[in-house]
């Protein structure tokens, strides 16, 4: 039996590899951590650099400056032997006994020689070795050539294939009978060298400052980035079906751990306003639902050669049209409620308010209406929005009752108590205040109080009355935009409080 041949690609699988890391470190390079860490090393390349060049011009601006103070203090150290006069006293008569005593005193030292020369007669160099050789033509023409009678001349030359500075110094006794020059050098291209080398050291210790720098910095980043690639690969899970991930939040209070913790609470948010929005579309396709069966199984059993149940079908289906468009009319302005145009703040009396009111909601049905309380003074608010807010409630509170039943309405002011007005203005000082609407009907049960806030919620008798179940959601939007509450008090059989509260600031307004 042949077995079939295996044929392999030649570095295949090594193309593949190379593919795959070269995708990672293109993905590295496009990290913040990548950034940062390059931006924080370039700035301190940068400073090196700088720090570098500056010293370096700086230590050859000293090495120049000390290189001609050391030669002009020979010159300097032959004024003084000419001051003290000759050694068996009285003044040097001729050059040579005065650079012969100069030069008894040896070479400088270090990078320094020094030689002294006559014009028409000899040249004198100190016993010992120099680092330079001075006695040759070319440096004793090129003295002759730059110097200046009474003054000392600085001239760089090579010599020997080393960069010398010369201080060239005329020298005469003053008799006009000889006169010469004393000649002091110094190996400057050296001390440049060693400075230069030094700047050469001074680099290799910034690029192992650099590399350690870029090591502990590329450790110390990976380790602040953590939460961030968390946040990354949070974000990269995240789904509109799966909103669950959450982000470990690190020890401290900097940056990133807040920057952790309010990314979760963003998904907390998010989290609950889709799951919002989700029972709010079922809800909504739920009460939808009815009408549209309604007027559908009815233009089934339409029929068109009967006129009068043409004209009930079509009252029947009307009907349904307008509860269908009452309830999309409150969906959008469910919807509206959280735009900021959706109040438009005025100064309302508060009095005149509440009368204006019960002459609206009186006629709503057939109960004893009246006004609890009027407190004075004004507030600010939207009159259209509030409105609103208090027909609606008084629907709920119709709706909870009886014809015997009592429905009222009222107001006070909240805040310091016992407090008074300023001059000019009405009523006690106070820092919001609560309108209510009030009813001795059937009540809410505990369980139930926080749910009829829900929207499309009917609990107690009103399940049994006509409406969407978005009334008092409308009333609690409506007090939240106005940055208030709503809240209710209620027992079974004996009534229900809903209290519309406006906290925050003092409500006067002066006359």
């Amino acid at each position: 039996m042949k077995l079939p041949t295996t044929h392999t690609v030649p570095g295949g699988n090594s193309a593949t590899s190379l593919s795959q890391r070269w995708h990672v470190v293109r993905a590295e390079l496009r990290t913040v951590r990548f950034r940062v860490l390059t931006t924080v090393l370039a700035f301190l390349a940068a400073g090196l650099l700088v720090t570098g060049v500056a010293t370096l011009a700086l230590e050859l601006h000293n090495l120049n400056s000390h290189v001609s103070e050391e030669l002009l203090g020979q010159s300097g150290r032959l004024r003084n032997i000419v001051e003290q006069g000759a050694p068996g006293g009285g003044p040097y008569t001729s050059l040579e006994g005065l650079f012969t005593v100069f030069l008894q005193g040896g070479a400088p030292g270090g990078h320094g020689s020094v030689m002294a020369t006559v014009n028409g007669g000899n040249t004198l160099l100190p016993a010992g070795e120099q680092p330079s050789k001075l006695n040759t033509p070319r440096l004793l023409e090129t003295a002759r050539a730059r110097h200046i009678e009474g003054r000392t001349v600085f001239h760089d030359m090579t010599l020997d294939g080393r960069t010398v500075r010369l201080a060239i110094t005329s020298v005469s006794l003053g008799d006009g009978t000889d006169s010469g020059l004393l000649i002091a050098a110094n190996e400057i291209g050296r001390q440049r060298e060693q400075v230069i080398a030094s700047l050469g050291t001074f680099g290799a210790a910034s690029l192992a400052t650099l590399l350690l720098a870029g090591a502990v910095g590329f450790t110390v980043t990976g380790r602040l980035f953590v939460p961030v690639r968390r946040l990354r690969h949070a974000t990269e899970s995240i789904t509109f079906e799966d909103l669950s991930s959450r982000v470990v939040v690190p020890p401290g209070d900097d940056d990133v751990s807040q920057l952790a913790t309010d990314f979760n609470r963003m998904l907390d948010r998010l989290e609950t306003g889709i799951a919002d929005q989700r029972q709010f579309v079922d809800d909504a396709s739920h009460e939808l639902r009815t009408p549209l069966t309604i007027i559908g199984g009815h233009l089934q059993l339409l029929q068109a050669g009967d006129p009068q149940d043409v004209n009930q079908t079509k009252v029947l289906l009307l009907e349904e049209l307008d509860r269908m468009q009452a309830l999309v009319d409150e969906l959008l302005l469910l919807a509206r409620s959280s735009r900021p145009d959706f109040i438009r703040m005025e100064w309302i009396d508060a009095d005149s308010f509440l009368e204006a009111a019960m002459d609206r909601i009186k006629v709503l049905a057939e109960r004893r209406w009246q006004i609890d309380n009027r407190p004075g003074g004004r507030f600010r608010a939207d009159r259209n929005r509030l409105t609103q807010a208090v027909e609606q409630l008084a629907v709920n509170a119709v709706q909870s009752t009886r014809r015997q039943d009592v429905i009222s309405l009222g107001a006070a002011w909240v805040g310091t108590p016992g407090g008074t007005a300023p001059p000019g203005q009405h009523g006690p000082s106070g820092s919001g205040i609560d309108i209510w609407v009030a009813d001795t009907g059937c009540g809410i049960g505990a369980g139930d109080q926080e749910r009829i806030f829900d929207r499309f919620a009917r609990v107690g008798e009103s399940r049994r009355r006509e409406g969407s179940g978005l009334g008092l959601p409308i009333v609690k939007a409506i007090a939240e935009a106005h940055n208030g509450t709503l809240r209710v008090t209620s027992r079974l059989n004996e009534g229900s409080r809903f209290v519309l509260s406006f906290p925050g600031g003092t409500p006067w307004h002066g006359y």
